[in-house]
């Protein structure tokens, strides 16, 4: 795996990533390097490392609390300290203050039960993980386990990974980490690896998967990928449509089933959806009115909400118990290009920009009020970040968002510029490696969150 690392510029750069969970990977990070060098014996007999995301995976596991485990790592450590003072003779032994000194003593974490060893590496982040699968045979099969990975469905995400650009050339996908601040390089097999089509696009996430889709004679065929453990699953043929449109996939809060949502649009709107527990499509409800929809949609409350343009912008929203869709009858913001609908922390959200006589002014995000059914502004790009991302007038703007996070970018520019809605914070992008290759990369423009639990 290449992973390109580049220097932060320090004039945007407000905050990087949660106190907590920056304690809690360098915390990991430092006890399984420990461990990583109690095991060089068995490094003879392991593979040679290999890149980001190899492996398959099993099945997932019951949900419980971060605090329901560490009572029980506690008493391990305990255990293992006396035991290991009991065979100094009970005095703990002239290294005893070493531990505070950072050194860790081979034969106490040498001793340290391979479970704890797994909770460990469950909570590292996945590009530390990667790296450490090589010290061993048993790491290196880990994501096979299903003891690992049900321990894995109760670590919370470690953040999104934002997909910006692909290079079918160098074959790799530029995927960004806004909790490490840095990119990755992610080799196109680890998306789709099917002798089918020699391309794909990406076309829908949720729960750490994605749904691609094929270019060519194969447009129709679907996959499902966990780029992660590089699992895959070939969907059945859909129902017969003219010209079907991928709207969303939604992930049930169990984490065991996941739907996905495909429309054919035109003089009225029709739909039908694929479930992944009985692996078939069925029509659902459609909508009596001449509709087309936009790319991006936001999940929020069990309904899926998706944009509409033509003689009028509005919104959609899709009701995933019971297959319905519905108009959701709201006033627009004036002169809006590019709009993108966004769920945060339960909110409906959108972001766009605003335009005078056919150039882009500015952008903005706003709110959906519910009860007044009106749109509320609540944040504009500063006017000094606006002309460093837009320099050339004219352009439309690329838009993804995950969670807290939206990342901005000018399909004709290298730079980046990322948005922290929660702690309302800017900073710019390292510039990626595949921006020198600016005539071959392709933008993607997807975000999902990595898992090695989600299992498709």
């Amino acid at each position: 795996m290449e992973i390109v690392v580049v220097r932060v510029e320090d004039d945007c750069r407000v905050e990087e990533s949660d106190e907590k969970s920056r304690a809690v990977s360098s915390t990991g990070n430092n006890l399984v390097g420990s461990l990583a060098s109690l095991s060089v014996t068995n490094a003879a007999e392991c593979p040679r490392g290999e890149e980001f995301g190899s492996g398959r995976s099993s099945s997932g596991g019951n949900c419980s609390s971060k605090e329901e485990q560490a009572p029980s790592v506690k008493q391990n450590l305990k255990d293992l300290r006396s035991k290991r003072d009991s065979s100094r003779g009970g005095g703990g032994g002239g290294k005893k203050d070493n531990d505070t000194n950072g050194y860790m003593d081979g034969a106490l974490w040498g001793e340290l039960p391979e479970h704890l060893h797994d909770i460990i590496l469950a909570w590292l982040p996945l590009p530390s993980f990667f790296h450490l699968r090589c010290v061993c045979k048993r790491w290196n099969n880990i994501i096979e386990s299903r003891s690992f990975l049900s321990i894995c469905s109760r670590v919370p995400s470690h953040g999104p990974f934002f997909l910006m650009f692909a290079d079918p050339f160098r074959q790799k996908i530029a995927a960004y980490d806004p909790t490490l601040h840095r990119w990755h390089l992610l080799p196109l097999s680890f998306f789709l690896s099917c002798p089918f089509f020699e391309s794909f696009i990406v076309l829908a996430a949720a729960g750490g998967l994605l749904c691609v889709g094929g270019a060519g004679t194969q447009c129709r065929s679907l996959f499902v990928s966990n780029p992660m453990t590089r699992s895959q699953r070939k969907l059945p043929p859909m129902i017969d449509m003219k010209s079907p449109y991928v709207v969303g996939m939604v992930m049930n809060p169990q984490h065991d089933s996941y739907q996905i949502l495909v429309a054919q649009d035109g003089e009225h709107l029709m739909s039908q959806v694929y479930d992944s527990k009985s692996n078939t499509w069925k029509m659902t409800h459609g909508l009596e009115k001449r509709v087309a929809l936009i790319a991006g949609t936001a999940y929020i409350n069990g309904f899926l909400y998706s944009m509409t343009y033509g003689a009028t912008t509005g919104v959609l929203a899709y009701n995933v118990e019971q297959g319905q869709w519905h108009e959701v009858r709201v006033k627009m913001p004036l002169s809006l290009v590019c709009p993108q609908l966004l769920g945060h922390r339960g909110q409906l959200m959108m972001v766009g920009g605003v335009e005078e006589f056919g150039t882009l002014k500015s952008v903005h995000l706003w709110r959906l009020e519910i009860p007044g059914k009106e749109w509320i502004e609540v944040q504009q790009m500063p006017e000094s970040l606006f002309n460093k991302l837009f320099k050339s007038q004219g352009h439309h703007f690329l838009c993804v968002s995950h969670g807290d996070y939206i990342c901005f970018t000018d399909y004709y520019s290298r730079e980046m510029l990322m948005y922290d809605i929660y702690r309302n914070s800017w900073w710019w992008l390292p510039v990626c490696i595949l921006s020198e290759y600016m005539e071959a990369r392709s933008a993607l423009g997807f975000s999902f969150e990595p898992r090695l639990d989600a299992m498709v």
